[in-house]
């Protein structure tokens, strides 16, 4: 089985934030997303941090001053982790243990749902098709009418946007470019997907 294949299972990532318990942000860090989701996400949204590992994305949101954030991950070691971190310093944070093909939320709680590379390491595992249904299908069950799935990914659309609409009708599906930090060639991009839950 190869890295990227085990991507997608629960125990590669209590393994891995066993041995790696310093912060880390994958693809891109809340300094470069800034202006992106100061045009996506209002201050007073509900947020829903799908993946979202031992990120400080939410930590830098919540300074920024968006302050209803919960965020959560498949990996119990890295949730004990980020709650032991945060609960002197940001007690209101949330950092939950949930599946992401199985979430305990009730339906139309969020009004975004972040996902920085959660989408992607899913298309890393097993039954890759059929999670990734199951997981676009669960996001717009928890979104609430009009909310927005936001993902921050390098797959390119011809690889990803069929998976979206195939798993259940947006209002739109939106896509914009974000260069990759440190790269000097400019097409060398990540991509954030909008899609808009219908009213």
């Amino acid at each position: 089985m190869s890295e990227e294949e085990t991507y997608g299972s629960c125990s590669y990532w209590n393994t891995r934030y066993q041995q790696e318990s310093t912060p880390f942000d994958w693809y891109q860090s809340f300094i470069g997303l800034k202006s992106y989701f100061e045009s996506l996400i209002k201050l007073q949204d509900d947020i829903l941090m799908v993946g979202c590992g031992n990120s400080l994305l939410s930590e830098q949101m919540y300074e920024a001053g968006y302050k209803s954030i919960v965020s959560m991950d498949i990996s119990p070691v890295v949730i004990e982790q980020q709650n032991l971190r945060y609960r002197d310093k940001y007690p209101d944070l949330q950092f939950l243990v949930e599946n992401a093909l199985d979430m305990s939320f009730q339906d139309n709680t969020f009004d975004i749902v972040l996902d920085k590379g959660t989408f992607d390491t899913i298309m890393c595992g097993d039954n890759s098709q059929e999670n990734a249904l199951i997981m676009c299908q669960e996001i717009n069950r928890v979104l609430k009418p009009g909310g927005k799935y936001i993902i921050i990914s390098y797959g390119a659309p011809k690889d990803r946007e069929s998976h979206f609409s195939n798993a259940c009708e947006w209002k739109r599906i939106d896509i914009q470019t974000i260069k990759k930090p440190d790269s000097k060639k400019s097409t060398s991009v990540h991509y954030i997907y909008i899609m808009t839950k219908l009213d």
